[in-house]
């Protein structure tokens, strides 16, 4: 059965008697390691001015925000408890999303956050050897009916074990679930499998799939979806995996939205 997590985010800023100043606020990492080392950092410079950091669950930044203040409000005993008007909320409206991609050599976590701002996209931890995969997934999502987010689009490709264009779906799902066009929660228990062509959607079979497969298996996840021309081959490895075929990512998206409604029927 897929289960969903509420995503979380972190906020930074200083408690006062009648007021909470927010000083700044963004999606946490769902690498554990990074998510440690970004909130170590920030205690340190918190603490020089008497500032609190603080990790809250929340759909978005503001319903985190917005629980922060209310937790504040009941703990402080003031029904009017708010939040400062000084307070910065440029990045407010930053959304984030991660999920799972795999190899032979071990699994792959790939976060995407959309930021306020210029317009961009930009991928960092890809393996060297894939020189152009922000176009390639770009074109997927456009030409597959979706709309790629305005703002500054970052993906961070975290242990990518020599991964090239096997996380091209992954990639284009966590954009399409950081920008609300797909529920971000689904993808945490899923692990997605697949090169995008980017003219028209599609997934392309590739090398080493079922050891993909493998390594999720052996990591615990039981939904895998893979290219509609190797599921066969992952079904007949025999794991106890509930393996989704897609010939595009549409479809996968599609696969995707009924799992959240299954989950969220449960």
């Amino acid at each position: 059965m897929i289960t969903t997590r509420t995503p979380e985010f972190i906020i930074v800023g200083r408690r006062d008697a009648a007021s909470y100043t927010l000083w700044d606020i963004a999606p946490a990492p769902a690498d554990l390691i990074r998510r440690r080392r970004a909130v170590e950092e920030l205690d340190v410079e918190a603490g020089d001015a008497l500032g609190q950091v603080d990790i809250i669950q929340g759909a978005t930044g503001a319903e985190a925000l917005d629980s922060f203040i209310d937790g504040l409000r009941r703990a402080s005993g003031n029904p009017d408890y708010a939040l400062a008007p000084t307070s910065n909320l440029s990045n407010l409206a930053a959304t984030s999303a991660h999920t799972n991609g795999a190899a032979s050599t071990g699994m792959v976590l790939v976060e995407a956050t959309v930021w306020p701002g210029p317009d961009s996209f930009r991928i960092t931890g890809w393996h060297t050897f894939d020189t152009a995969p922000e176009g390639r997934i770009h074109g997927a999502i456009v030409s597959s009916g979706f709309t790629f987010p305005d703002g500054a689009v970052t993906v961070r490709i975290n242990d990518h074990h020599n991964v090239t264009s096997t996380l091209d779906l992954a990639t284009a799902c966590t954009v399409l679930a950081a920008s609300g066009q797909l529920d971000s929660r689904v993808l945490g228990q899923v692990v997605l499998l697949g090169e995008l062509r980017g003219f028209d959607g599609a997934i392309n079979g590739l090398p080493g799939v079922t050891d993909a497969a493998r390594t999720a298996h052996i990591n615990g996840h039981r939904t895998v979806l893979v290219p509609a021309r190797q599921a066969h081959d992952v079904r007949a490895l025999g794991l106890d995996l509930n393996v989704i075929a897609v010939r595009d990512l549409a479809a996968a998206v599609t696969a995707l939205r009924a799992l959240a409604e299954l989950a969220g029927r449960a």
